[in-house]
Protein backbone atom coordinates (compact mmCIF):
# COMPACT_ATOMS: atom_id res chain seq x y z
CA UNK A 1 0.00 0.00 0.00
CA UNK A 2 1.26 3.56 -0.61
CA UNK A 3 -0.02 5.88 1.91
CA UNK A 4 -0.45 9.53 1.01
CA UNK A 5 -0.84 12.49 3.43
CA UNK A 6 -1.72 15.81 1.84
CA UNK A 7 -2.33 18.80 3.81
CA UNK A 8 -4.88 21.25 1.74
CA UNK A 9 -6.15 24.32 1.90
CA UNK A 10 -9.45 23.58 0.33
CA UNK A 11 -10.34 20.01 0.62
CA UNK A 12 -11.85 19.20 -2.79
CA UNK A 13 -11.46 15.60 -4.35
CA UNK A 14 -12.29 15.71 -7.75
CA UNK A 15 -12.04 12.78 -10.43
CA UNK A 16 -10.24 14.60 -13.72
CA UNK A 17 -11.96 12.29 -16.74
CA UNK A 18 -12.90 14.10 -20.48
CA UNK A 19 -16.34 14.82 -21.53
CA UNK A 20 -17.50 13.53 -18.02
CA UNK A 21 -19.18 15.12 -15.28
CA UNK A 22 -18.75 13.88 -11.81
CA UNK A 23 -21.59 14.06 -9.58
CA UNK A 24 -21.23 13.17 -5.55
CA UNK A 25 -23.82 11.71 -3.20
CA UNK A 26 -23.56 11.51 0.54
CA UNK A 27 -26.71 11.42 2.25
CA UNK A 28 -25.41 12.30 5.74
CA UNK A 29 -26.11 15.91 7.56
CA UNK A 30 -24.23 18.98 6.27
CA UNK A 31 -21.79 16.66 3.85
CA UNK A 32 -21.41 18.59 1.39
CA UNK A 33 -22.26 16.38 -1.27
CA UNK A 34 -24.09 17.86 -4.18
CA UNK A 35 -27.05 15.11 -4.33
CA UNK A 36 -28.30 13.48 -0.93
CA UNK A 37 -30.22 10.93 -3.01
CA UNK A 38 -28.60 8.51 -5.50
CA UNK A 39 -31.45 8.68 -7.76
CA UNK A 40 -31.10 12.27 -8.31
CA UNK A 41 -27.42 11.79 -9.28
CA UNK A 42 -28.64 9.34 -11.75
CA UNK A 43 -31.64 11.76 -13.41
CA UNK A 44 -29.29 14.65 -13.89
CA UNK A 45 -26.54 12.57 -15.39
CA UNK A 46 -26.10 12.15 -18.77
CA UNK A 47 -24.53 9.10 -20.55
CA UNK A 48 -20.83 8.63 -19.18
CA UNK A 49 -20.96 10.58 -16.54
CA UNK A 50 -19.53 9.24 -12.90
CA UNK A 51 -21.22 9.10 -9.57
CA UNK A 52 -19.43 8.80 -6.80
CA UNK A 53 -21.49 7.93 -3.31
CA UNK A 54 -19.42 8.60 -0.10
CA UNK A 55 -19.67 5.75 2.92
CA UNK A 56 -23.43 6.44 5.40
CA UNK A 57 -24.78 4.81 8.17
CA UNK A 58 -28.04 4.87 6.16
CA UNK A 59 -29.18 2.77 3.09
CA UNK A 60 -29.08 4.80 0.19
CA UNK A 61 -32.32 3.01 -1.47
CA UNK A 62 -32.89 1.47 -4.77
CA UNK A 63 -31.51 2.85 -8.11
CA UNK A 64 -32.87 2.26 -11.49
CA UNK A 65 -30.29 3.09 -14.32
CA UNK A 66 -31.48 3.99 -17.84
CA UNK A 67 -28.24 5.57 -19.36
CA UNK A 68 -24.85 4.51 -19.27
CA UNK A 69 -23.13 5.85 -16.25
CA UNK A 70 -19.97 4.68 -13.91
CA UNK A 71 -21.47 4.68 -10.16
CA UNK A 72 -18.60 4.18 -7.57
CA UNK A 73 -18.14 3.90 -3.72
CA UNK A 74 -15.10 3.14 -1.65
CA UNK A 75 -15.33 -0.46 -0.96
CA UNK A 76 -18.21 -2.73 1.10
CA UNK A 77 -15.94 -3.94 4.27
CA UNK A 78 -16.27 -1.33 6.67
CA UNK A 79 -12.25 -1.11 7.60
CA UNK A 80 -11.94 0.85 4.67
CA UNK A 81 -13.43 3.98 6.55
CA UNK A 82 -12.10 4.98 9.85
CA UNK A 83 -16.17 5.44 10.75
CA UNK A 84 -16.47 1.76 9.78
CA UNK A 85 -19.20 3.15 7.25
CA UNK A 86 -20.01 1.11 3.43
CA UNK A 87 -21.91 2.58 0.94
CA UNK A 88 -25.49 0.12 0.89
CA UNK A 89 -28.17 0.26 -1.60
CA UNK A 90 -31.11 -1.52 -2.23
CA UNK A 91 -31.84 -2.94 -5.55
CA UNK A 92 -29.96 -1.88 -8.60
CA UNK A 93 -32.47 -1.91 -11.68
CA UNK A 94 -31.14 -1.71 -15.22
CA UNK A 95 -32.93 -0.48 -18.10
CA UNK A 96 -33.22 1.27 -21.78
CA UNK A 97 -29.72 1.77 -23.08
CA UNK A 98 -27.51 1.30 -19.73
CA UNK A 99 -25.00 -0.51 -22.16
CA UNK A 100 -21.27 -0.82 -21.08
CA UNK A 101 -22.16 0.97 -17.52
CA UNK A 102 -20.08 0.02 -14.68
CA UNK A 103 -20.88 -0.55 -10.62
CA UNK A 104 -17.92 -0.82 -7.98
CA UNK A 105 -17.50 -0.63 -4.44
CA UNK A 106 -20.82 -1.08 -3.06
CA UNK A 107 -22.71 -3.55 -1.00
CA UNK A 108 -26.24 -4.12 -3.07
CA UNK A 109 -29.27 -6.08 -1.96
CA UNK A 110 -29.64 -7.32 -5.69
CA UNK A 111 -29.16 -6.65 -9.35
CA UNK A 112 -32.03 -7.01 -11.75
CA UNK A 113 -34.00 -5.62 -14.96
CA UNK A 114 -36.87 -3.42 -15.44
CA UNK A 115 -38.90 -1.65 -18.04
CA UNK A 116 -37.92 -1.42 -21.42
CA UNK A 117 -34.57 -2.56 -22.10
CA UNK A 118 -33.35 -1.48 -25.31
CA UNK A 119 -29.49 -2.50 -25.19
CA UNK A 120 -27.99 -3.65 -21.58
CA UNK A 121 -24.54 -5.25 -23.51
CA UNK A 122 -20.96 -4.88 -22.03
CA UNK A 123 -22.38 -3.71 -18.16
CA UNK A 124 -19.58 -4.78 -15.41
CA UNK A 125 -20.21 -5.79 -11.93
CA UNK A 126 -17.00 -5.48 -10.38
CA UNK A 127 -15.30 -5.17 -7.12
CA UNK A 128 -18.90 -5.43 -4.37
CA UNK A 129 -20.78 -7.10 -2.05
CA UNK A 130 -24.11 -8.78 -3.21
CA UNK A 131 -26.74 -9.87 -0.62
CA UNK A 132 -29.30 -11.56 -2.87
CA UNK A 133 -28.30 -12.24 -6.65
CA UNK A 134 -27.65 -10.76 -9.89
CA UNK A 135 -30.99 -11.93 -11.92
CA UNK A 136 -30.89 -11.17 -15.78
CA UNK A 137 -33.36 -12.52 -17.78
CA UNK A 138 -33.33 -10.13 -20.86
CA UNK A 139 -35.10 -10.76 -24.17
CA UNK A 140 -32.69 -12.40 -26.71
CA UNK A 141 -29.15 -10.11 -27.45
CA UNK A 142 -30.04 -7.01 -25.61
CA UNK A 143 -27.72 -8.04 -22.36
CA UNK A 144 -25.04 -9.99 -23.43
CA UNK A 145 -20.97 -9.68 -22.38
CA UNK A 146 -21.35 -8.81 -18.75
CA UNK A 147 -18.18 -8.79 -16.57
CA UNK A 148 -19.06 -9.66 -12.98
CA UNK A 149 -15.16 -9.93 -11.67
CA UNK A 150 -14.08 -9.75 -7.82
CA UNK A 151 -16.86 -9.94 -6.23
CA UNK A 152 -18.47 -11.48 -2.70
CA UNK A 153 -21.84 -12.83 -2.81
CA UNK A 154 -23.46 -13.80 0.17
CA UNK A 155 -26.51 -15.49 -0.13
CA UNK A 156 -26.76 -19.47 -0.16
CA UNK A 157 -28.85 -19.56 -2.84
CA UNK A 158 -28.49 -18.81 -6.53
CA UNK A 159 -26.11 -15.86 -6.76
CA UNK A 160 -26.17 -15.38 -10.85
CA UNK A 161 -28.74 -16.26 -12.87
CA UNK A 162 -28.87 -15.57 -16.24
CA UNK A 163 -30.25 -16.56 -20.10
CA UNK A 164 -27.79 -14.11 -21.61
CA UNK A 165 -24.79 -15.25 -23.63
CA UNK A 166 -20.78 -14.37 -23.38
CA UNK A 167 -20.90 -13.12 -19.59
CA UNK A 168 -17.03 -13.77 -18.00
CA UNK A 169 -18.12 -14.83 -14.30
CA UNK A 170 -14.61 -14.45 -12.89
CA UNK A 171 -12.23 -13.89 -9.62
CA UNK A 172 -15.67 -14.27 -7.11
CA UNK A 173 -16.01 -15.54 -4.05
CA UNK A 174 -19.33 -17.23 -3.82
CA UNK A 175 -21.67 -18.29 -0.62
CA UNK A 176 -23.92 -19.62 -3.59
CA UNK A 177 -24.47 -21.13 -6.92
CA UNK A 178 -25.09 -19.82 -10.76
CA UNK A 179 -28.09 -20.81 -12.89
CA UNK A 180 -29.24 -20.80 -16.23
CA UNK A 181 -25.40 -21.18 -18.23
CA UNK A 182 -24.89 -21.75 -21.81
CA UNK A 183 -21.83 -22.68 -23.64
CA UNK A 184 -21.22 -18.99 -24.23
CA UNK A 185 -20.75 -18.37 -21.03
CA UNK A 186 -16.99 -19.28 -18.97
CA UNK A 187 -16.94 -19.66 -14.82
CA UNK A 188 -13.31 -19.12 -14.35
CA UNK A 189 -11.08 -18.39 -10.70
CA UNK A 190 -14.04 -18.47 -8.62
CA UNK A 191 -14.21 -19.83 -5.09
CA UNK A 192 -17.26 -21.47 -4.16
CA UNK A 193 -18.04 -22.32 -1.22
CA UNK A 194 -21.13 -24.55 0.59
CA UNK A 195 -21.66 -24.55 4.28
CA UNK A 196 -24.53 -26.53 3.88
CA UNK A 197 -25.61 -29.29 5.37
CA UNK A 198 -26.87 -31.09 1.98
CA UNK A 199 -25.92 -30.80 -1.88
CA UNK A 200 -25.93 -27.54 -2.56
CA UNK A 201 -27.04 -26.54 -6.21
CA UNK A 202 -23.42 -24.86 -7.51
CA UNK A 203 -24.80 -25.33 -10.83
CA UNK A 204 -28.70 -25.75 -12.03
CA UNK A 205 -30.47 -25.50 -15.71
CA UNK A 206 -26.80 -24.76 -17.49
CA UNK A 207 -25.46 -26.16 -20.64
CA UNK A 208 -22.09 -27.30 -21.90
CA UNK A 209 -20.61 -24.21 -19.91
CA UNK A 210 -16.58 -24.83 -19.16
CA UNK A 211 -15.80 -24.23 -15.61
CA UNK A 212 -12.36 -23.17 -15.30
CA UNK A 213 -10.13 -22.71 -12.40
CA UNK A 214 -12.29 -22.68 -9.77
CA UNK A 215 -11.86 -23.95 -5.85
CA UNK A 216 -15.04 -25.48 -4.14
CA UNK A 217 -14.62 -25.99 -1.05
CA UNK A 218 -17.09 -26.48 2.19
CA UNK A 219 -17.38 -27.17 5.97
CA UNK A 220 -20.75 -28.54 6.12
CA UNK A 221 -21.92 -32.12 5.28
CA UNK A 222 -21.80 -32.17 1.56
CA UNK A 223 -20.61 -35.09 -0.53
CA UNK A 224 -22.54 -35.46 -3.67
CA UNK A 225 -21.16 -31.90 -6.02
CA UNK A 226 -24.15 -29.99 -7.13
CA UNK A 227 -25.09 -30.28 -9.92
CA UNK A 228 -29.01 -29.55 -10.73
CA UNK A 229 -30.69 -30.14 -14.04
CA UNK A 230 -27.26 -29.44 -15.93
CA UNK A 231 -25.92 -30.98 -18.93
CA UNK A 232 -22.40 -31.08 -20.39
CA UNK A 233 -20.90 -29.10 -18.20
CA UNK A 234 -16.86 -29.34 -18.70
CA UNK A 235 -14.81 -29.11 -15.50
CA UNK A 236 -11.12 -28.14 -16.07
CA UNK A 237 -8.38 -28.08 -13.37
CA UNK A 238 -10.96 -27.55 -10.49
CA UNK A 239 -10.32 -28.49 -7.01
CA UNK A 240 -12.62 -29.70 -3.99
CA UNK A 241 -12.16 -30.46 -0.61
CA UNK A 242 -14.44 -30.71 2.78
CA UNK A 243 -13.10 -29.18 5.71
CA UNK A 244 -15.23 -31.60 8.06
CA UNK A 245 -13.15 -34.88 6.20
CA UNK A 246 -16.39 -36.16 4.01
CA UNK A 247 -15.70 -37.37 0.41
CA UNK A 248 -16.84 -35.70 -2.66
CA UNK A 249 -17.71 -37.07 -5.51
CA UNK A 250 -15.15 -36.80 -8.10
CA UNK A 251 -15.71 -33.51 -10.76
CA UNK A 252 -16.52 -34.76 -14.20
CA UNK A 253 -13.95 -33.91 -16.95
CA UNK A 254 -9.81 -33.05 -17.00
CA UNK A 255 -7.36 -32.16 -14.40
CA UNK A 256 -9.45 -31.84 -11.52
CA UNK A 257 -7.95 -31.86 -7.97
CA UNK A 258 -10.97 -33.56 -6.17
CA UNK A 259 -10.67 -34.10 -2.53
CA UNK A 260 -7.86 -32.04 -2.69
CA UNK A 261 -6.91 -29.32 0.50
CA UNK A 262 -6.45 -25.87 -1.44
CA UNK A 263 -4.10 -24.74 1.37
CA UNK A 264 -5.62 -21.09 2.41
CA UNK A 265 -3.38 -18.59 4.63
CA UNK A 266 -6.03 -18.81 7.09
CA UNK A 267 -9.14 -21.50 5.95
CA UNK A 268 -12.46 -21.73 7.14
CA UNK A 269 -13.23 -23.98 9.77
CA UNK A 270 -16.47 -25.84 11.04
CA UNK A 271 -17.44 -22.70 13.17
CA UNK A 272 -15.91 -19.82 11.07
CA UNK A 273 -16.36 -19.22 7.76
CA UNK A 274 -16.91 -15.64 8.38
CA UNK A 275 -15.63 -14.12 4.65
CA UNK A 276 -13.42 -10.81 6.02
CA UNK A 277 -11.80 -13.01 8.55
CA UNK A 278 -9.99 -15.49 6.49
CA UNK A 279 -7.32 -14.88 3.71
CA UNK A 280 -7.80 -17.10 0.53
CA UNK A 281 -4.56 -16.77 -0.80
CA UNK A 282 -2.86 -19.94 -1.27
CA UNK A 283 0.06 -21.04 0.79
CA UNK A 284 3.38 -21.66 -0.51
CA UNK A 285 3.23 -25.61 -1.80
CA UNK A 286 -0.14 -25.05 -2.35
CA UNK A 287 -1.69 -27.84 -5.08
CA UNK A 288 -3.45 -24.70 -6.19
CA UNK A 289 -0.16 -22.81 -7.37
CA UNK A 290 0.02 -23.00 -10.87
CA UNK A 291 -2.82 -25.17 -11.83
CA UNK A 292 -4.75 -23.20 -13.81
CA UNK A 293 -5.66 -23.55 -17.43
CA UNK A 294 -3.27 -20.35 -17.95
CA UNK A 295 -0.38 -21.38 -16.20
CA UNK A 296 -1.57 -19.18 -12.93
CA UNK A 297 -2.78 -20.05 -9.81
CA UNK A 298 -6.51 -21.19 -9.98
CA UNK A 299 -9.09 -19.23 -7.11
CA UNK A 300 -9.91 -15.84 -6.62
CA UNK A 301 -6.11 -14.66 -7.21
CA UNK A 302 -5.54 -16.45 -10.31
CA UNK A 303 -5.32 -15.04 -13.47
CA UNK A 304 -3.21 -12.63 -12.24
CA UNK A 305 -6.45 -10.65 -10.54
CA UNK A 306 -5.87 -8.41 -7.70
CA UNK A 307 -8.56 -9.34 -5.58
CA UNK A 308 -9.54 -7.26 -2.93
CA UNK A 309 -11.17 -8.01 0.04
CA UNK A 310 -12.63 -4.88 1.01
CA UNK A 311 -14.01 -4.40 -2.52
CA UNK A 312 -12.01 -1.15 -3.67
CA UNK A 313 -12.24 0.56 -6.58
CA UNK A 314 -8.70 -0.11 -8.78
CA UNK A 315 -6.24 2.70 -8.92
CA UNK A 316 -8.10 4.62 -7.03
CA UNK A 317 -6.92 6.61 -4.04
CA UNK A 318 -9.10 5.83 -1.06
CA UNK A 319 -9.22 8.39 1.73
CA UNK A 320 -8.57 6.43 5.09
CA UNK A 321 -8.94 9.83 7.60
CA UNK A 322 -9.96 13.43 7.17
CA UNK A 323 -8.67 16.10 10.12
CA UNK A 324 -10.19 19.57 10.63
CA UNK A 325 -7.32 21.25 12.04
CA UNK A 326 -9.32 24.88 12.48
CA UNK A 327 -12.70 23.58 13.13
CA UNK A 328 -13.96 27.44 13.55
CA UNK A 329 -12.51 29.65 10.41
CA UNK A 330 -13.62 33.67 10.12
CA UNK A 331 -15.07 34.87 6.73
CA UNK A 332 -11.80 34.73 4.49
CA UNK A 333 -9.33 31.99 6.50
CA UNK A 334 -8.43 29.22 4.99
CA UNK A 335 -9.82 25.48 6.31
CA UNK A 336 -6.67 23.74 6.97
CA UNK A 337 -7.54 19.67 6.47
CA UNK A 338 -5.21 16.83 6.59
CA UNK A 339 -6.04 14.02 4.58
CA UNK A 340 -4.94 10.67 4.65
CA UNK A 341 -5.84 8.48 1.84
CA UNK A 342 -4.11 4.85 0.23
CA UNK A 343 -3.63 3.17 -3.03
CA UNK A 344 -3.78 -0.42 -4.13
CA UNK A 345 -0.92 -2.16 -5.27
Amino acid sequence: MRIFKITLTLCLITFIASAQTVYTVDNRSQSGAMFTVIQDAVDAATAGDIIQIHPSATSYGSISIGKRLNIVALGHDPITNDQGLTTVVGNIAFFGTAANSEIRGLTINAIILSGTVNNLDGIKIINNRINSAISVSPPNGLADSWLVEGNYFTTTGTAILTSADVWLIKNNFMFGGVSGLNVTNLVRNNIFFSTSNSTDFFFSNCTSTIISNNIFVTNGNMTEFGINNSTNLDFRNNLTYSYVGNTIVDLPGTNNLDNTNPMFVIAPTMTEDDFYDNDYHLLAGSPGTNYGTDGTSIGIFGNNFLFDPQGRPDLMPFPTSITINNNVVAPGQNLDVNFTAEQKQ
